[in-house]
């Protein structure tokens, strides 16, 4: 993790520690953050040309957000519809006591989940999942039923498709 982006203060016993988690960005870096999240194929120039910098200082910046882990991955938004599969499916999902991590490991296996978050509340993980058909759902299904029970929705419409962040400005 890049020290520059990160603020840091001298304790009572004269160590540095960091003051707060959240990294010291300026209107610059926030700029290329909202640049990449709306489009990730810009070119070190032409996103240097945008915030009026050099792109070898761009190229610097990116770099130190990328080591500060800020800047996670580059990815391509694909339909999975386009490749066959018809059917997105939202899995809930509530383990047996003494169960959660044989679920969590069956989900991780299941290459049709294509993401799952730990919540709070009543069930453990909320996953989805892209099936070609309803057959193929259940068999998504039935690996995780062994460690608990499910509940299983089709999505019908994507109501607010994955974008990125708000606008990235300065509290």
């Amino acid at each position: 993790m890049s020290d520059e982006l990160f603020a840091y203060e001298e304790n009572a016993h004269g160590r540095n520690h960091l003051r707060s988690a959240e990294p010291l960005l300026d209107a610059r870096d926030l700029a290329i953050l909202d640049l990449l999240t709306r489009d990730a194929r810009l070119s070190r120039a032409e996103i240097a040309r945008r915030i009026g910098l050099s792109a070898p200082a761009a190229g610097e910046r990116i770099q130190r957000l990328e080591e500060a882990g800020i800047i996670t991955g580059y990815h391509a938004r694909i339909d999975p519809a386009r490749l066959g599969y018809a059917l997105t499916v939202i899995i809930r999902a509530r383990p047996s006591p003494g169960r959660l991590s044989e679920m969590a490991k069956a989900i991780a296996m299941s290459p049709e989940i294509t993401s799952c978050d730990r919540v709070s509340g009543e069930d453990c993980f909320i996953a989805r999942a892209h099936v070609r058909s309803v057959s193929e759902m259940e068999v998504v299904i039935d690996r995780l039923i062994p460690f608990g029970s499910t509940n299983t929705a089709l999505v019908q419409s994507q109501t607010v498709p994955d974008r990125p962040l708000p606008r990235l400005t300065r509290r």
